[in-house]
């Protein structure tokens, strides 16, 4: 691998002991992947779930990151201001807690911007088309790509920290053109996309993720212009029934303007049809045949823009919860303020929902309430995980919002 000048330095400690660290993870990285060098990026979202030796170690000696970064969503839905309400157990609180105390000082001090969240361009981290960046997150890494034409890879935690706190990344993979051209054309049949629910848009992404797998996907012939809120239902089971970093829409997203060129004028290696036999494959995985039994519906996985909270705010006005019922709501706690000035927070959790700037998946200790055994919810990824991170301890089913709601609210 070429090294410039001050890359070299950095590697050689001139920069302090935790840069020279990042640079020997990010040159052996860069070496088993065949990267000829590395590549400035634009901005960085790393995981506040790494190890806490780890993150000094990576940033002894730094006085702030390279680059502009943001930080994911708190791990296993742990919201340091709501997680008694939420009844995670207090032993695990108070562990998480100091924890999470420790991390933020050093955060701080690098100046990561503590916006906790799976989304960041909600947030004011927005790169451009053809940007490098780094972010972790197999959601955010796969819209970033795909709506905004960013590069980024599938880096893992320490590669991601790395990236951040040196503001490279070895030039590889889906940095590439060669390698963000589509595989697998997604054609649809007898689908009215005007009357597509989120929960249904869900199970497209959640039955076309397992078909493609790693593959790079285009979906041709989707008849709508999609919101954010649809393309986040969409996409997001992408990587999570597989592991797909680019789904291009034709005439949509910024490499595809034609089905050709997200190809790359090559022949396509699969063409998958989705019809409404394959849209109700996935949602029978998750059946909405045990509604009355529901003990707490989940929103916010990728987490919830304004729009969903305004919508969930008229759905609950008046409302309040069942006895022994919970309600858990994911979004960056910068939207909170802004649903607060808005009224919808006070209507929600007058109710009795309970906010968190948290991931919602449980991702990965799972501490989901013990009096919880089935939970509801609108989003595939989440039902995914919460399935697999709870050991079976949990059932999942899935409908949209109002019904998820409606299941556990009383008049």
């Amino acid at each position: 691998m070429v090294l410039t000048k001050k890359e070299q330095d950095m590697a050689a400690g001139k920069y302090g002991p935790g840069i020279k660290k990042c640079m020997e993870y990010l040159v052996k990285f860069g070496e088993a992947f065949g990267a000829e060098k590395m590549v400035p990026i634009k901005s960085a979202h790393t995981m506040p779930k790494e190890p806490i030796e780890l993150l000094r170690e990576m940033t002894d000696g730094v006085e702030r990151a390279e680059v502009f970064t943001t930080l994911h969503a708190l791990m296993s839905s742990f919201d340091p201001k709501t997680c008694k309400a939420m009844g995670i157990q207090d032993d695990f609180a108070s562990e998480e807690m100091t924890i999470y105390e420790q991390r933020k000082d050093i955060y701080k001090k690098a100046a990561f911007y503590q916006t906790y969240t799976c989304l960041p361009m909600l947030v004011g981290n927005i790169p451009a088309q053809g940007d490098y960046i780094s972010w972790i997150g197999s959601g955010a890494q796969l819209l970033s790509n795909s709506l905004l034409g960013a590069r980024c890879n599938r880096d893992g935690t320490v590669i991601n920290l790395a990236s951040a706190i040196t503001g490279i990344t070895p030039l590889h993979g889906l940095l590439l053109d060669e390698n963000r051209y589509a595989d697998v054309v997604v054609k649809f049949e007898g689908l009215d996309f005007e009357s597509l629910t989120h929960s249904e848009w869900g199970a497209i992404g959640y039955y076309v993720g397992a078909k493609a797998q790693n593959r790079n996907v285009v979906m041709d012939g989707i008849s709508c212009d999609l919101d954010i809120d649809q393309l986040k239902y969409l996409m997001a089971p992408l990587s999570v029934s597989g592991s797909v970093s680019i789904c291009h829409i034709v005439g949509l997203t910024p490499e595809a303007p034609t089905l050709e060129a997200a190809l790359g004028h090559r022949e396509a290696k699969e063409v998958i049809t989705v019809g409404r036999k394959e849209m109700q494959e996935s949602l029978d995985q998750y059946p909405w045949d045990n509604k009355k039994n529901v003990d707490m519906a989940v929103f916010g996985c990728p987490h919830l823009t304004i729009e969903e909270i305004k919508y969930m705010a008229e759905l609950l006005d008046g409302r309040t919860l069942k006895e022994n019922k919970r309600l858990w709501a994911g979004m960056p706690y910068q939207h909170y303020a802004l649903a607060e000035e808005m009224g919808y927070a006070k209507t929600i959790e007058d109710a009795g929902g309970v906010f968190a700037s948290a991931c919602m998946a449980t991702i990965p200790d799972s501490p989901i309430p013990e009096d919880v055994t089935l939970i509801a919810t609108n989003s595939f990824k989440a039902a995914h995980y919460i399935t697999r991170f709870s050991k079976g301890r949990v059932d999942v089913c899935i409908a949209d919002m109002d019904a998820c709601i409606d299941a556990i609210t009383k008049d």
